[in-house]
C-alpha cells in the first residue's frame, strides 16, 4: 500500500462536524482552501493507495518529521498565494519542515499576490520565498505554479522556467480530469436561481454593484467563505481586530444583518455539499475565485470580479468570464456581464492544461486513475466519498433554533478564543 501525505486542514475522505471544522478553522481561513486537496485526492487515490492529511505548524517540526519520512511516500503541499508578506512565517514553517523531511515533497497550485499590474518589491518576501522554493526542488523535479504572475515573479528571483517552476493553474479545475461539466446556461431573469460571493475589503464601487445585482436578481444566496465572517455568521461573534480596516456599507458584517435573517445567508464545510448546492442555480457570481471555479464544477455559468493579480493569472489561464475592478462602475449591470459572456471559453484549453499538469505529476513521480486514459464510472474516491456522512450546508445563527443557537454557543471552543488573541492553531498529521 502506497501512503500520500497531503497538506489539508481536513482529509478529503474524513467525517468532520461543523462545530469542529468552524471552531478549529479547518478550512484554512477560506472554504476555496477545501477545492485542492479534494480535486488531488481524487487524482492520486487508486485502489492501492492511502491519502492521510497534515497540517503545518511548529509541531509538525518538532514531533512528527520521523513518522512522515518511516510511514509516508511522498507529501502533495497544494497552495494558494502563499507567496505574499503576510504569510512569511508560514513559508519559514514550511520550508524548516521540508528541509528535514527525506520523502518527496510536490508543490502545486502556489501563486503570487499583488495588486493588478503590480510588481513584488519586498526584499523580506523574496527572501522567503527563495528559501521555500529551493528547499521544494531538493525534494522534487519542479513546482507547479498557478499562473504567469507568479511565473515571472519566479524568475525575476532567478529561477528558471521549465526547469525549476511550470505554470499548472489551479488543481482544483482538474476534478474531473480532462473534462467539465456540460454548462447549464439559461436566460438570466428575476426569477434565476443565483449564488452569490464577495469579499469585505474590496472598494465600495463593488459592494454597490453586488447590492443593484441583488435587487435585479432577488431569488438568490450569499456565501460568506472566509473563516471570519464564517464564524461572524455561524457564532454570533464579531469580526475579530484587524480583520478589516472599514466596514462597506451593503456588506452583511453582522450576524443578524438581513441577509441572514432572510435565511439567504449560508456556507459549507465540505465540497459534496457545496458542489451539490451549487448544482441547484442558475448563475454565481462575485469576486472569489473558488467560489467561482466551485461552480464551474457544478457545471453552472459563473462570472468574476478581479481585484488583484492572483486572481488575474487563474482567469487568464483558464478562461474564466470576468471584469476588471477598474472597469467597474456605476452603470455596469450583471444583466449584461452574463448576456455577453463566452462560457464556451472555459473549455478552451482544458485538455492540454490537463495533460500539461498530468505530465508535471508524472515527472514528479505521481501516478494517477488517468495513467490508462479516461475514467469512466466511479473512482475509488469517488466511492470513499458517498460512503461518508458529510455536514450539510451550515445555515446562519439567526436562523436556527434556540436549542441549537445553545448548541453552538456550548460548543464553541477555546481555539476561538485564541484565535481572538492572535494565536495559532496547533497541527497535526491525521
Amino acid at each position: 500500500m502506497k501512503k500520500i501525505l497531503i497538506r489539508a486542514g481536513v482529509s478529503p475522505v474524513g467525517e468532520y462536524s461543523t462545530n469542529e471544522i468552524i471552531n478549529n478553522n479547518l478550512i484554512g481561513n477560506n472554504v476555496g482552501n477545501l477545492l485542492f486537496p479534494f480535486s488531488i485526492s481524487r487524482a492520486l487515490m487508486k485502489p492501492d493507495v492511502e491519502i492521510n492529511n497534515l497540517i503545518f505548524s511548529k509541531r509538525v517540526l518538532e514531533h512528527q518529521i520521523d513518522r512522515i519520512n518511516n510511514e509516508y511516500d511522498a507529501l502533495i503541499i497544494p497552495l494558494a498565494n502563499a507567496f505574499r508578506r503576510s504569510n512569511v512565517r508560514g513559508l519559514n514553517i514550511m520550508t524548516r519542515c521540508i528541509r528535514k523531511i527525506k520523502i518527496p515533497c510536490i508543490v502545486v497550485g502556489v501563486g503570487a499576490q499583488a495588486p493588478i499590474n503590480g510588481e513584488i518589491e519586498d526584499p523580506i518576501l523574496n527572501k522567503a520565498t527563495k528559501k521555500f522554493v529551493k528547499a521544494v526542488l531538493k525534494k522534487s523535479d519542479s513546482i507547479g505554479l498557478r499562473g504567469e504572475f507568479t511565473a515571472d515573479y519566479l524568475q525575476k528571483l532567478g529561477f528558471t522556467p521549465e526547469k525549476d517552476f511550470t505554470v499548472t493553474g489551479c488543481p482544483s479545475m482538474y476534478l474531473y480530469g480532462d473534462t467539465l461539466p456540460e454548462m447549464r446556461l439559461k436566460e438570466l431573469t428575476a426569477e434565476s436561481k443565483v449564488s452569490m460571493n464577495s469579499k469585505v475589503q474590496l472598494p465600495q464601487k463593488f459592494h454597490d454593484f453586488m447590492e443593484r445585482s441583488a435587487k435585479l436578481l432577488p431569488n438568490h444566496h450569499y456565501v460568506p467563505q472566509v473563516i471570519e465572517e464564517i464564524r461572524m455568521m455561524y457564532n454570533a461573534l464579531p469580526f475579530p481586530d484587524g480583520f478589516t480596516n472599514t466596514i462597506p456599507t451593503i456588506f452583511p458584517a453582522s450576524y443578524d444583518a438581513s441577509v441572514y435573517q432572510q435565511g439567504k445567508g449560508i456556507t459549507f464545510v465540505n465540497v459534496p455539499s457545496w458542489l451539490n448546492y451549487l448544482k441547484e442555480k442558475d448563475f454565481s457570481f462575485g469576486s472569489r475565485i473558488h467560489g467561482n471555479i466551485a461552480a464551474i464544477l457544478a457545471g453552472t455559468p459563473c462570472f468574476i470580479v478581479v481585484s488583484d493579480a492572483r486572481i488575474k493569472e487563474l482567469v487568464d489561464y483558464h478562461h474564466i468570464p470576468h471584469i476588471m475592478m477598474d472597469d467597474l462602475t456605476s452603470s455596469t449591470n450583471i444583466m449584461d456581464l452574463y448576456e455577453k459572456a463566452d462560457y464556451s471559453a472555459i473549455k478552451k484549453g482544458h485538455k492540454a492544461n490537463f495533460d500539461h499538469y498530468l505530465d508535471f505529476l508524472h515527472k514528479n513521480g505521481l501516478d494517477t486513475i488517468y495513467d490508462n486514459g479516461s475514467v469512466e464510472g466511479k473512482t475509488p474516491f469517488d466511492k470513499k466519498v458517498e460512503s461518508l456522512k458529510l455536514a450539510s450546508r451550515v445555515e446562519p445563527y439567526v436562523s436556527v433554533s434556540k436549542l441549537e443557537q445553545m448548541n453552538r454557543k456550548m460548543k464553541q471552543s477555546s481555539l476561538i478564543m485564541s484565535y481572538y488573541k492572535g494565536k495559532q492553531r496547533k497541527g497535526t498529521v491525521k
